[in-house]
């Protein structure tokens, strides 16, 4: 049921700070907006929001890591605030949380429900987790992974905080490719990605799959330069749209 990339798991495990190591909120990291979402980075006040989905069997079906503790969630927030404050970096791991906004309503007025709270979380990443050392070849290329809560899949929310966040990596942190990986049976998460523009370049047989799970995976990739050609073609198609409509 979850929709995620899993890269950014191999490493949760093997960064855990002390409960007594000193974290700060995030600082000058970017606060995004879409529609309908906020995406900030994460914080300690974050954790039970978080836990509330990542604790969950269904939820981690298609992820690496099992479903966390309260403890275990926190720990991984901890890593993620301490992301924050290295950033801005040209190798960065960047945890954002989706949010509705407080008093955020749906286009026919009505109130959304759980506005204000947490409903997910994204990371896009060049970076370890555990800073160990580069993700990727180059620090223009990024991984993306996300998961939502199930109360508010199947309302959109998934792909407008991601479509979101590739339009940050590309307009604001000059990528030149963006990757996720899926595990083959996570149908949802393909279909989601292959609608933000990204295709498979690598599949992967379960034999391959150096993870416990065994399962057959994707690799799915989205270059700059077609991003940027759907980009035009869509501005294009929406001012001959208006044009068309103040003609008329």
């Amino acid at each position: 049921m979850d929709q995620s990339g899993w890269s950014e798991e191999h490493q949760a495990e093997r960064h855990v700070m002390s409960e007594s190591s000193p974290v700060q909120p995030a600082v000058g990291g970017p606060v995004l907006f879409s529609e309908r979402l906020r995406l900030r980075p994460v914080t300690l006040d974050d954790t039970a929001a978080v836990q509330s989905y990542r604790g969950r069997d269904d939820v981690v079906r298609y992820l690496t890591h099992d479903p966390l503790s309260l403890d275990a969630t926190r720990a991984r927030m901890r890593v993620s605030v301490e992301h924050w404050r290295r950033y801005p970096a040209d190798w960065f791991n960047a945890n954002f949380a989706a949010e509705l906004p407080a008093g955020g309503a749906e286009s026919d007025g009505k109130r959304v429900p759980g506005a204000g709270r947490v409903i997910g979380d994204l990371r896009a990443w060049n970076l370890e987790l555990d800073a160990s050392g580069p993700a990727t070849e180059s620090a223009d290329v990024f991984w993306i992974g996300y998961a939502f809560h199930p109360d508010m899949q199947g309302k959109g929310y998934a792909r407008e905080a991601a479509a979101r966040m590739v339009r940050w990596l590309f307009d604001e942190r000059s990528a030149r490719e963006l990757r996720a990986i899926a595990w083959t049976p996570n149908t949802a998460s393909i279909m989601l990605l292959e609608k933000l523009g990204f295709r498979i370049f690598r599949e992967l047989p379960a034999e391959l799959e150096e993870h416990p799970k065994k399962l057959p995976a994707v690799h799915l990739r989205l270059m700059r330069s077609d991003w940027a050609a759907a980009q035009h073609k869509h501005a294009t198609r929406q001012s001959t749209s208006r044009t068309q409509t103040e003609e008329s």
